[in-house]
């Protein structure tokens, strides 16, 4: 299976070709916010013709804990939620694919299968009161999983958690990348 892996930072990478996988793995950068995820998503999809969608990342959250790894199959579009407006899509599930079924959140240490949530927005969000009780929040995975839902390609977000709303920075995110990496790439030598 040809796997198109898309990362908003060259810093959130993992070396999944390091990984002992029958999959192929071509990867992208998107840069940060939904337009630029969305565009550049768009152009790879027509570019390699993948057979999938990764997307893997960090977030934020006031569900979990710093260190957890969740698998989203569900967004939110935070912007889009606050408009009064029933035409505008604001949420985007993706339980009806296979790809991906197998890797679990890994939550506490512990694997779970529970359904995850995404709340994705153009703006680093500072306040739990921001989270649209959702477990993790970002600025790319909802445009991602709208681009391969309208072109029918399986999609999939595995996010570690860099920051607990309310109580970390910017900086506390910067921090954590170089853990985020060395864990995501544990969490794929393991269950990819």
């Amino acid at each position: 299976m040809k796997i198109l892996t898309v990362y908003a930072l060259r810093a959130e990478a993992v070396a999944l070709d390091t990984v002992a996988s029958p999959h192929q793995f071509i990867e992208i950068y998107t840069g940060i916010g939904k337009t630029q995820a969305a565009a550049s998503l768009a152009f790879a999809l027509r570019s390699f013709s993948p057979d999938a969608v990764l997307n893997v990342g960090t977030a934020g959250t006031s569900r979990h804990h710093i260190g957890d790894i969740l698998v989203a199959r569900h967004f939110v579009d935070r912007d889009l939620q606050k408009l009064p407006l029933d035409c505008v899509s604001k949420t985007i599930d993706v339980t009806d694919i296979t790809f991906g079924e197998r890797l679990p959140s890994v939550v506490q240490g512990q694997e779970t299968f529970d359904p995850m949530t995404v709340s994705t927005g153009d703006s680093f969000v500072m306040s739990a009161d921001e989270d649209l009780g959702c477990d993790a929040v970002d600025m790319e995975s909802f445009a991602l999983a709208w681009v391969c839902k309208q072109e029918r390609v399986p999609f999939l977000s595995v996010k570690y958690i860099t920051d607990i709303l309310g109580q970390n920075s910017v900086q506390a995110w910067a921090d954590k990348l170089g853990n985020a990496r060395r864990d995501l790439q544990a969490y794929f030598h393991r269950y990819l």
